[in-house]
């Protein structure tokens, strides 16, 4: 089993293709591109955090978010972003193992701290061998380091595509952060 990280795939949000300049000529050619790159990737076995903006949709358009989580691998769980909007139970009735705000957790000597929107970055300054992963900026930045020690894992920084928690760390020490 191996650990992924990925955010903003905006699922069912057509204008996300204009604001992020996303190289696809409709909705479903950004679905079909997001779900094939991820399953080629993940396994079933695999964990995947979804950091924020899973979907842009409310309760009105739960069968349809459900429809796309259906046919992604792995284990999910999600962080909630700014536009996921169904109820948290919902997300775990739709298969998500867990639903969190944020969350802290180690992993070979790191602390991550996960959340959907990096204006909290602050919080890992202080703390050595903390990095913060999130999402929400979409094309602003790929990785502040080391300075901020913020990755920014969402699918616009990161080619549509999961980036593994060995990605990370290699990119990590790359940059002397641990």
């Amino acid at each position: 089993m191996t650990e992924f990280f990925t955010g903003d795939e905006h699922f069912w949000h057509d204008k996300i293709r204009e604001y992020c300049r996303r190289p696809f000529d409709s909705l479903k050619e950004m679905h079909n591109k997001i779900i094939g790159l991820h399953n080629a990737i993940i396994t079933k076995e695999d964990t995947v955090w979804h950091i924020g903006d899973f979907a842009m949709a409310g309760p009105e358009k739960e069968s349809m978010v459900r429809s796309v989580f259906n046919k992604l691998n792995g284990h999910h769980h999600l962080i909630i972003g700014n536009h996921d909007e169904i109820k948290p139970l919902n997300y775990v009735n739709m298969g998500f193992i867990s639903v969190h705000s944020a969350m802290w957790f180690e992993r070979q000597g790191i602390n991550f701290y996960l959340i959907h929107d990096p204006a909290t970055y602050a919080v890992v300054e202080g703390l050595p061998k903390s990095v913060l992963l999130c999402g929400h900026i979409h094309i602003l930045f790929k990785h502040l380091l080391p300075a901020r020690r913020v990755i920014n894992i969402g699918v616009d920084a990161w080619d549509f595509k999961p980036v593994s928690l060995d990605e990370i760390i290699t990119l990590l020490k790359t940059h002397n952060v641990v």
